[in-house]
């Protein structure tokens, strides 16, 4: 095992175990957030378009609120709005009004849908690239780790609000 550097080791970044994994998850994402924007800009996507269309196809016909899109990307009303106006330019999603009329519903059109279907092999590879790393097993326990600190700090926010 490599030599721990400066900026590794739990001195430089505080000395509890707690400092050290918030502080490596940061840096994790600052590593790969370039790097799946860059793959994502070849297909004239954003990592913020891809993965709301991913959300709006996993809802099928029922499509999803401007509310409850934003909360699943963790982005501002704002953004989220610009977000929309930005794929339904491109023909990607359409607004629908829904039974409450204050409520927007976002739908993923079919060349939303052909869009993904056009971009996620390439992207496939290249996350199983970004990630080869890790074995199966280590992935499968990393995504179950992350899930539950998400879930945790999602209710805790939900609590204090």
């Amino acid at each position: 095992m490599p030599a721990a550097t400066p900026q590794t080791k739990p001195e430089a970044m505080g000395d509890t175990v707690e400092s050290v994994l918030v502080y490596n998850l940061v840096r994790t994402h600052n590593v790969l957030a370039p790097l799946l924007d860059s793959d994502l800009r070849g297909a004239r996507l954003t990592a913020a378009q891809f993965n709301a269309l991913l959300a709006l196809r996993a809802e099928g016909t029922e499509g999803l609120n401007m509310g409850e899109l934003g909360r699943r990307l963790v982005v501002t009303k704002s953004n989220v709005t610009g977000l929309v106006d930005r794929l339904e330019r491109r023909g990607w999603v359409i607004r629908r009004s829904g039974t409450d009329r204050r409520a927007i519903r976002v739908l993923i059109t079919p060349e939303g849908k052909e869009r993904l279907k056009a971009v996620e092999p390439a992207h496939a590879k290249v996350l199983a690239e970004l990630t080869s790393a890790l074995d199966g097993k280590e992935k499968a326990e990393l995504v179950r780790l992350l899930t539950k600190l998400r879930r945790a700090l999602r209710e805790r926010k939900t609590e204090g609000a």
